[in-house]
Parts: C-alpha cells; structure tokens; sequence
C-alpha cells in the first residue's frame, strides 16, 4: 500500500496490521505526483472528456463511468509500473 508522507501519522499505527497479511507498506515523499498511480489515471479521464467535450454535469459522469469501465487490470500494472512498482 502507498500513502503520502503526510499521512504517516495515521498510517504508522495501521502499518503493523498491513505489513501482518504480507503488504508492504511504501511512504510516498510529499507533493510526488509523478509516483502515484492515481494521477495516471486522473490524466487519462481528463483527455478522455475533453474528446467529448460535455456540457452537463449527468454527461460528465456518465462519461467518467464509461471511463472507469474501461479500465483493466493491464491499465493498473501500468501505472504502477510507470510509478516504479514493479507489480508481478
């Protein structure tokens, strides 16, 4: 699991109970964008819409459904791998 440095307060008292099912609990450095797969995902839904230009709010999130239903599981090793996370 990933999380900010911000919220490592909060994570430190849960990190024992991650690390005890066998995750791996990783710090991201403040402000990293370029290491979390989420902004990939951000990027790609904002060019998804702006190919359809939509000028209500019930068709942007239409829109941002249809995006999320498109995602795939090769999509997430992607990211995460482009984050250097070498997922297996």
């Amino acid at each position: 699991m990933c999380f900010s440095e911000s919220d490592s307060r909060g994570i430190k008292a849960i990190a024992p109970l991650i690390e005890a099912v066998g995750a791996k609990v990783l710090y991201l450095s403040p402000y990293s964008p370029e290491f979390n797969p989420i902004e990939h995902w951000w990027s790609q839904l904002k060019a998804f819409l702006r190919q359809f230009s939509p000028t209500t709010s019930k068709r942007v999130d239409t829109l941002i459904a249809t995006a999320m239903d498109l995602i795939d599981p090769q999509h997430l090793h992607n990211w995460f791998a482009h984050c250097c996370y070498c997922p297996s």
